[in-house]
């Protein structure tokens, strides 16, 4: 191979390296507008709509399986509120929270307080604070210095933490003794209570700044709330408890969430269940494919400018020589964005020369099944259920842990063209037939 293409290829794999992304990058691609229907109804104006229709302090959700493209129409649902003239600041759980272990409402909301100051006091929307914490922080600690928040305290008795030097995001985020006095003996009415008086604070201000820089009229401050969906169990035997707390936190304590003066997007994994089923938003997988088996074109179609976007000037020819070439990688994906992507860096990492033969498009399907095995035989029969029925087999509590890890390990994909199914990865079809 020539120094050209060596060179051509480096910055291929360069722009495949760019998993999420949203609408202002040049490798965007808005899949919902292209022709055939290949994810389904378009989640981002249905989820604007009722944003833009609701009163402050309502809250919202949004799901999806992994590698589906929830944090690209995250960014472009954040893009189509700035532009309606709303402020809109996006906080991401995994920079303030431990998600291997279960959540409650104390360390949400403290998240919540700390996260929307840090990023507000980043715009420069509220004011500064000298101190290792933001505004937000700094009313916490105020509040617990000189309440008494732990009721099993002696009078007088400070919580070693108010004391600290270290910062309270740097707590929440790494000290689980922390965690535990927030759950044992906090007042969850008041930090409730509180939560909301600081959050009320911190808006009002972003409302007075806004109107003295004369941005418009104030429509409002919209959260956005990534990563929640990675809040998952490292083992089965916590799986239940994190799933549990879940469902505790965005079910039972839901009004707890409702921010005031906030419309508030959280993302939460596929299978915790809202009963107000009406705002939930769900992303997919594209669909390449019909249950039965048969080629989809649209989506064929429409991964392959994906591809395209990824290569200099779009001559994916170059690397994939023909159409057969193209969709025998895109189908290989599943319609999975994630796994595309990978797919074609192992193509073009283990290519020889361009455009790449049939022998390395094999080699590289070969490494990705590879990294989908070994399956055990539980798995194998609940796989086999999902190939036949196309749902996911959860007959009894039992079966969410292990039908979990098979949407998160992407050995089972989900679609949509008017109702939800599920297909297990067509690289695994040969396998659960041996």
């Amino acid at each position: 191979m020539n120094s050209e293409d060596e060179k051509f290829l480096t910055e291929v794999h360069r722009n495949l390296d760019k998993m999420a992304i949203g609408p202002g990058s040049p490798f965007y691609v808005h899949l919902e507008e292209l022709p055939g229907d290949v994810l389904g109804q378009d989640p981002v104006p249905m989820l604007a709509r009722r944003v833009r229709r609701s009163t402050a302090g309502s809250a919202f959700y949004l799901t999806g399986l992994r590698g589906s493209g929830k944090s690209s129409h995250l960014m472009r649902f954040k893009q189509d509120m700035e532009r309606d003239g709303y402020a809109v600041l996006m906080l991401d759980a995994e920079d303030y929270l431990n998600l291997r272990r279960p959540l409650d409402v104390s360390e949400l909301l403290f998240f919540l307080v700390g996260a929307i100051s840090d990023e507000a006091v980043g715009r420069d929307w509220i004011e500064k604070s000298d101190g290792v914490d933001s505004y937000g922080w700094r009313r916490l600690r105020e509040w617990m210095s000189r309440t008494r928040v732990f009721p099993s305290a002696e009078v007088g008795v400070k919580a070693p933490i108010v004391e600290a030097k270290v910062g309270l995001r740097t707590e929440l985020r790494n000290n689980p003794g922390f965690i535990a006095q927030l759950r044992d003996f906090l007042d969850t009415g008041a930090l409730v209570d509180q939560a909301h008086a600081i959050i009320a604070e911190m808006v009002e201000q972003m409302r007075k700044r806004w109107t003295a820089e004369n941005r418009g009229e104030w429509l409002g401050l919209v959260l956005i709330v990534d990563s929640l969906d990675h809040n998952r169990a490292d083992d089965a035997g916590t799986f239940q408890d994190v799933r549990r707390a879940l469902v505790t936190l965005f079910d039972v304590d839901r009004a707890k969430l409702e921010l005031p003066n906030c419309r508030t997007v959280f993302t939460l994994p596929s299978l915790v269940p809202i009963s107000d089923a009406g705002v939930v938003r769900k992303v997919t997988n594209v669909k390449v494919a019909d249950p039965e088996g048969e080629p989809h074109q649209p989506g064929i179609d429409a991964l392959r400018a994906v591809l395209a976007k990824r290569v200099p000037d779009g001559k994916l020819d170059r690397i994939l020589a023909d159409d057969a070439a193209v969709a025998k990688v895109v189908r290989a994906s599943g319609g999975n964005l994630r796994m595309l992507l990978q797919l074609a860096m192992e193509v073009i990492t283990q290519a020889e020369t361009l455009p790449v033969d049939d022998e390395t498009i094999d080699s590289a399907i070969r490494e990705m099944r590879n990294s989908l095995l070994p399956l055990a035989e539980d798995e194998r029969q609940r796989l086999r259920k999902v190939a036949t029925t196309h749902n996911l087999p959860l007959d009894t509590p039992e079966c969410w842990e292990p039908v979990a890890e098979l949407l998160n390990r992407r050995l089972v994909l989900g679609y949509r063209n008017g109702d939800f199914w599920f297909d297990v990865h067509p690289l695994l079809a040969d396998h659960l037939g041996r």
